[in-house]
């Protein structure tokens, strides 16, 4: 009978803790909602969260990473916002990166370097492009939410934000010398990891070289920071061996600028490091916006090069190129930019679509009298043309007439042509605006991509 009763306190207890632990389970891991409306297509995770920590297919591979060094700079009113969807995702593989913003923190176990803590202290006390970083300070010995600032302080963190490139070249050697590439990104920047290091084993870091997306100022190209600059060592000991004042050299110069990254170039003009312009494959756009097919006039076809890197992505952005790379059979091929049209864009393509503006602006149609930029002049117009700017429809018929038009958008009484296609993005009306309506030749578009297939990729 003592036996019997034990026995039954015991499964009592038993059933109790059966019944705590399911509910702590779902507290603590709610199910999972699906997401509707999404801009990207959603994706059923094929492993659970758990094996995904562990394995990331993009990271997995014979190739030796250990030489490159990836450097990532940010804002602290914006740190929270980009960083940690990136390093949950796209910057998994990297061998501890080496990060740095205007202020010191940590984010997890990674390190966060204030990259202006060099300046001179009497610029950063008195000059006025320093006043946001004495309000970042403020706002950390008071205990403030940084993240107040965002939209108050946009125009105060881009000027400051000039000073952090020489600052980062100079405490990226002195903190991690010898490595054969340097790749600097920002943290709205996603990273074809493998792309990359396949891209980096075709050239030799023993040549001074600077490499990306080219910008121009100035009458002047310059590899845009956002897109990514990446630098062989044998630039980096150029650029900065036996020259300590160059930071402090360029700081004092830098009020009178308006790019860090046109401001970075003129320092690697200086030691007679030229660009190398790497675009398409060092990108300013992203999925929806990355331009597929030919070009306006640049000769360059958008598809068969490999991507190193896009840029302006939202979190989300990230995590969706990331899952789709999780999901590449073939991980160690190189993702080519036409293979995203396949899945971000080709797969449900509509003939048109209301609210929507596809970046159609290679060719502008404006009414009568209204004159632009990107329009043919009224006596080289065809029939049809001349009426473009009356009608989404008529739009849509000149479009079909003109050669090389693969897509087009209409929007108050204008009609752009595009010579490449591309998604792009909803958009809807403002104030008095009339609506945004966009257009995609769908046999054109196919006919052309059948025409132009990929054999091999084209690096660059």
């Amino acid at each position: 009978m003592t036996r019997f009763k034990c026995s039954g306190r015991f499964l009592g207890a038993t059933a109790i803790l059966l019944s705590i632990s399911v509910i702590l389970i779902v507290f603590v891991n709610p199910p999972h909602t699906r997401i509707l409306h999404s801009s990207f297509p959603q994706i059923t995770p094929k492993h659970n969260s758990s094996t995904l920590t562990l394995n990331d297919v993009r990271c997995t591979g014979t190739h030796d990473t250990s030489h490159i060094q990836v450097v990532v700079k940010t804002g602290t009113n914006i740190i929270y916002d980009k960083l940690p969807t990136q390093l949950l995702t796209a910057l998994r593989c990297i061998q501890d990166p080496l990060i740095f913003a205007d202020s010191e923190q940590d984010i997890g176990p990674y390190h966060v370097h204030d990259v202006l803590a060099n300046v001179n202290e009497t610029l950063k006390i008195t000059h006025p492009d320093f006043a946001y970083y004495r309000t970042i300070r403020e706002y950390e010995s008071a205990g403030r939410d940084i993240r107040l600032l965002r939209d108050s302080s946009r125009q105060a963190a881009w000027d400051l934000d000039k000073y952090k490139f020489i600052h980062m070249l100079v405490q990226t050697w002195e903190r991690r010398p010898g490595y054969d590439w340097y790749v600097f990104v920002e943290a709205d920047t996603y990273l074809f990891w493998g792309n990359l290091v396949q891209w980096l084993e075709r050239m030799d870091p023993g040549q001074p070289l600077y490499l990306g997306s080219a910008a121009t100022f100035n009458g002047e190209k310059f590899a845009h920071g956002g897109s990514g600059v990446t630098l062989s060592r044998a630039a980096m000991a150029r650029v900065l061996d036996g020259d300590p004042d160059l930071a402090a050299r360029y700081d004092e110069r830098m009020h009178e600028e308006i790019y860090g990254d046109y401001v970075l170039m003129k320092a690697l003009k200086e030691k007679g490091i030229p660009l190398s312009d790497k675009w398409p494959m060092m990108q300013g756009e992203k999925q929806n916006t990355l331009p597929f097919g030919p070009g306006p006039d640049s000769g360059v076809r958008h598809g068969c090069q490999p991507l190193i890197t896009m840029h302006s992505v939202t979190p989300m952005d990230v995590n969706a190129m990331w899952n789709y790379e999780q999901r590449r059979q073939t991980p160690e091929v190189p993702l080519l930019i036409g293979e995203l049209y396949d899945y971000f864009m080709g797969r449900a393509l509509p003939s048109e679509r209301n609210d929507w503006y596809n970046l159609s602006d290679d060719l502008m149609f404006r009414a009568p009298g209204v004159e632009g930029t990107r329009q043919k002049s009224p006596l080289e117009l065809t029939p049809v043309e001349e009426l473009a700017y009356s009608s989404f429809e008529l739009c849509r018929k000149a479009c079909k007439e003109h050669p090389k038009c693969f897509q087009y958008s209409y929007h108050d009484q204008t009609c752009g042509f595009s010579f490449s296609y591309r998604l792009g993005y909803r958009k809807d009306p403002e104030g008095d605006d009339g609506p945004y309506k966009s257009g995609w030749l769908l046999d054109k578009i196919e006919k052309d991509r059948e025409d132009h297939p990929c054999r091999a990729p084209e690096w660059l």
